[in-house]
């Protein structure tokens, strides 16, 4: 019976991975760099939007049908239309969350980008 238990251990330690996976599954998901978590830091609106996408938050492009969902693209712009410091505090917030804090009903093909806090944040809204 202990072989087998040991067995079953050695198996499970072997398929754990090296905890360096990414997205939704890595470090963000579960800590965010708040927590120590090694996410992605690219502080541009390009660089925010990516990893949303990354995250499972908002889709690369979203066009399907002609019924547009807000995108990558989309994101970007948003970012780029805040004055320098929501830009800033938006960016920011996102880098800052995990991957799961930042999704958000309808992710990742039908988001609601009125419901992605950070965003909400660098446009000063409610």
């Amino acid at each position: 019976m202990k072989c087998w238990l040991c067995v079953l251990l050695a198996l499970g330690s072997a398929c754990g991975g090296n905890g360096e996976d990414a997205g939704a599954r890595g470090d963000c998901a579960e800590g965010g760099a708040l927590n120590g978590g090694t996410c992605p830091a690219d502080p541009t609106p390009d660089g925010a939007c990516t990893y949303l996408v990354e995250c499972g938050v908002i889709p690369q492009e979203s066009d399907q049908g002609g019924n547009h969902r807000y995108d990558w693209g989309d994101c970007v712009d948003t970012i780029q239309g805040f004055l320098d410091s929501g830009q800033q505090l938006a960016i920011e917030c996102i880098e800052e969350s995990t991957c799961d804090a930042l999704k958000v009903p309808g992710s990742p093909d039908k988001p609601d980008d009125g419901d992605i806090q950070c965003l909400r944040l660098g446009g000063g809204g409610t």
